[in-house]
């Protein structure tokens, strides 16, 4: 997209661009951006992901897939169209505290890997005995991705799979 505007007189074009992290992450999905809802924009991701993630995996591995779990909160509207595409059951395994925020700026490699911990629970009986396909919104440091995985396996999941909407 590109708006005009004057300067004396003079029309020039300006190219906003916007950076992909405000739909996958930062926005709030009620939000509108350039004229693109943020919500059906994060749908659009899930769908895309699903597509390369049957690119990627073989039948088997896909076939192992139990059920497709969100790395919540922004990854709720990407994780269900994920399940849908891929005919897998999608369920809530992570319950966020909403009073620990953004981990990826904290100071300190063994800060952001507490503060993860903190920031997320694992419900034991979603993971119990699963083969589970997490997806997450982005990859920025690899600290959450990381934590997640441990946390899923030391909550029982047998295997873990991982995909970022926008690595």
């Amino acid at each position: 997209m590109s708006c005009l505007f004057s300067i004396f007189g003079d029309w020039l074009e300006e190219l906003i661009l916007i950076c992909s992290v405000e739909f996958c992450y930062f926005a709030r999905p009620d939000s509108v951006i350039d004229a693109m809802s943020v919500h059906q924009s994060r749908e659009n991701m899930g769908y895309k992901l699903a597509h390369r993630i049957a690119k990627v995996l073989s039948p088997s591995q896909l076939e192992e897939i139990d059920v497709v779990m969100p790395i919540p909160d922004t990854s709720n509207t990407t994780a269900p169209c994920v399940a849908a595409r891929l005919n897998k059951p999608y369920r809530q395994g992570f319950v966020k505290n909403r009073y620990v925020f953004r981990t990826f700026i904290i100071f300190g490699q063994e800060a952001r890997q507490k503060g993860v911990r903190r920031k997320m629970n694992a419900m034991e009986q979603q993971f119990a005995g699963k083969n589970v396909l997490l997806v997450d919104d982005s990859i920025v440091r690899g600290t959450t991705s990381r934590e997640i995985v441990l946390m899923a396996k030391e909550a029982g999941a047998k295997k873990v799979f991982f995909a970022s909407a926008a690595p």
